[in-house]
Formats: structure tokens, C-alpha cells, sequence
């Protein structure tokens, strides 16, 4: 497991007083413009993403994650909405609210190893873009090469929510899916989705965190799945 983790990367700029006179100012040289220390950087993403979702909201959840291509398995540090239990029915780590089996469209959050493409270290950040486009155009065609034209023809409306590297090492991508008003809500179910990835430099892999929920709990989830998506390291 990692001893640290990549924050922001971001610089925080710091004012600068400027002392002036009657007439003007003195001309003394501005100080130097100082930079977050890596633990700041930590404490600020974390302030950000609670005020995304309230801490109360999530608890930890950690597992070990087979990698692709014989590469082992992975420690996962997750954080996941309290009381979501892991569901043992899906091949893959998948986590859902207690009351799943009373909930036709029940929400989750799955995580997923993978390379995207090729496993070269090198090649992983562009197979996430690669990756994270080939969602979008997903969600926007419901039906691909179903062998009915008609259906193949339908179109989503995908509204993207966030769009975004919100680290160094990290991407995220969340958005509202609705379809038109003559289709079945029960076959095109209105929704909301996040996709999170994360990669570390020299990593043949990334880690995907996806969670879907209905449209009407949008209000509800969308904030704590984003954090939660967004939490994931290794």
C-alpha cells in the first residue's frame, strides 16, 4: 500500500502586501510566492470534498483488487456511503444500501481494475481520456448494433454534471441521463452516473469507480456518490 497519496498539485497564491507612500511605492521587491507542503495539499482536497458531501456520509471501505493481466491483486483505500454493504451477487466489488431489494433501480458503487488498452505504463493516462470518452458516447446511444435500426437510432440526453482532473492522478466525470418521453421508464430509466479513475505514475493499471443511481434521488446521492468516487486511492 502507498504511504502517501498525490493531492491537487495545486499552487495556492499568497498576497501580496504592497507598501505604498503619499506619492508611490517604495520599490521594494515582492516576497516570494510561497507553496502548499504535500500534507496541505492532502487537508485541502479533503476540506473540498467535505463540503461536497458531509463527512458523516461515507465510511471507510477497504479490499484488495485482482489487476489486469496477472498483475496481482491491489489494496484499495475507498470510502463508501454508511451502511452500503458489499453485495457478494456481482463478479466485481460492488456496494449497495441496505434496502436495494426495495428499490427498482437500486443505486451502487463498483470498482473495477483495468489497463484500458495497453498495460504500458506510458499508455495508461490516454487510455483513461480514451476511456472516459467512450462513456460518454455510451450513455448518449443506449442501443448499439442491437440489429434494430429503430432502436440503434435512439438517443439519450446526457447533461454532464462535472467534468474534470481533480488531481495529478486523478479524473472524474459525472452526469444526468434522461431519454425521450415516449420511451419506457422502465426500460430507459432516467439516471444519474459517476465515473472516477485513478492512476499512479508507473502503474500498469487504473482504478474505475462508477456508481449510477435514479434520476429522483439525485437530490439525495449525487453529492456522496461523487465523494465517495472520488476518494478512492491505493
Amino acid at each position: 500500500m502507498r504511504n502517501s497519496m498525490v493531492g491537487f498539485g495545486f499552487i495556492a497564491a499568497a498576497a501580496v502586501i504592497i507598501l505604498t507612500g503619499l506619492i508611490g511605492c517604495t520599490g521594494d521587491k515582492a516576497p516570494d510566492t510561497p507553496t502548499l507542503s504535500s500534507e496541505a495539499a492532502r487537508k485541502t482536497e479533503k476540506a473540498a470534498d467535505e463540503k461536497t458531501a458531509p463527512p458523516a456520509a461515507l465510511t471507510d471501505a477497504n479490499f484488495d483488487l485482482e489487476l489486469p493481466l496477472d498483475q496481482g491483486t491491489q489494496a484499495v483505500l475507498a470510502k463508501i456511503p454508511r451502511s452500503w454493504t458489499r453485495n457478494p451477487d456481482f463478479g466485481s466489488i460492488v456496494f449497495q444500501p441496505p434496502d436495494k431489494d426495495d428499490v427498482y433501480y437500486p443505486p451502487l458503487i463498483q470498482y473495477t481494475a483495468s489497463c484500458g488498452g495497453s498495460c504500458d505504463a506510458a499508455a495508461i493516462p490516454g487510455n483513461i481520456e480514451t476511456t472516459i470518452q467512450g462513456i460518454k458516447d455510451g450513455l448518449s446511444r443506449p442501443n448499439i448494433n442491437s440489429g434494430d435500426a429503430e432502436q440503434d437510432a435512439i438517443r439519450a440526453n446526457v447533461e454532464i454534471l462535472l467534468e474534470e482532473k481533480y488531481a495529478e492522478d486523478g479524473w472524474i466525470l459525472a452526469a444526468a441521463v434522461t431519454y425521450p418521453e415516449e420511451l419506457s421508464s422502465a426500460l430507459y430509466v432516467p439516471k444519474v452516473v459517476v465515473h472516477a479513475f485513478r492512476h499512479h505514475s508507473g502503474d500498469k493499471f487504473f482504478i474505475q469507480t462508477s456508481a449510477h443511481a435514479a434520476l429522483d434521488q439525485k437530490d439525495e446521492l449525487l453529492a456522496v456518490l461523487t465523494s465517495a468516487c472520488r476518494s478512492t486511492d491505493f
